[in-house]
């Protein structure tokens, strides 16, 4: 049976530790913008339709990225990944290495979103049940007065499996892309 070792700061569990570490921080800066944008706006976004509405959401969404991006570049360069070549390493901390960062990171925002679409629309529209998480989104909706919890969940699964899905797609694509690992034997990767 083979062992991981989990004892080295350069082992996979320790890295993707710090990975979901700097992902929920850049996350909380994320949402911290969103939320405001969101709020300001909500009641312009009233009687717009689901589509016009999602788009204004993505808008405000891409604000948050542009935002909180830097943050989760400059923290991943000089914490998140350690088993890199040096090479990898060095390209990842220039401009060139933030630019594959950004373009990976919003092509997962894009794809998210395309998820996040998809789950609005069969909760609005394409299964009937009639749930509007997107013309006005408001907590008021959700805790207010007549409010509707289906909003939130509906919300909620949404959003877990839109961030499951970019999670994942960004650790695999910056492994792949950014921040690749040295070539060892593979006696060194894993102990017996």
């Amino acid at each position: 049976m083979k062992k991981l070792n989990l004892n080295s700061d350069n082992s996979i569990f320790w890295e993707l530790v710090r990975f979901v570490v700097i992902g929920v921080y850049g996350t909380i800066i994320d949402f911290a913008i969103e939320g405001w944008l969101t709020s300001m706006i909500a009641s312009k976004t009233e009687n717009a339709g689901a589509v016009a509405a999602f788009f204004v959401m993505f808008a405000i969404s891409v604000i948050g990225f542009l935002i909180a991006t830097p943050a989760t570049w400059s923290l991943t360069s000089i914490w998140g990944f350690r088993n890199v070549e040096k090479e990898a390493e060095a390209k990842a901390r220039t401009l060139k290495g933030m630019i594959i960062f950004t373009v990976l990171a919003f092509l997962g925002l894009v794809l998210g979103a395309v998820i996040q679409f998809f789950g609005y629309m069969i909760c609005l529209e394409w299964s009937g049940w009639g749930i509007n998480i997107l013309g006005g989104f408001s907590f008021d909706k959700m805790f207010g007065e007549g409010g509707n919890l289906n909003i939130l969940w509906a919300w909620l699964v949404v959003l877990v499996i839109r961030t499951a899905f970019t999670m994942v797609f960004n650790y695999v694509t910056r492994k792949l892309f950014i921040y690749k690992a040295p070539k060892q034997p593979k006696d060194a990767q894993i102990e017996q």
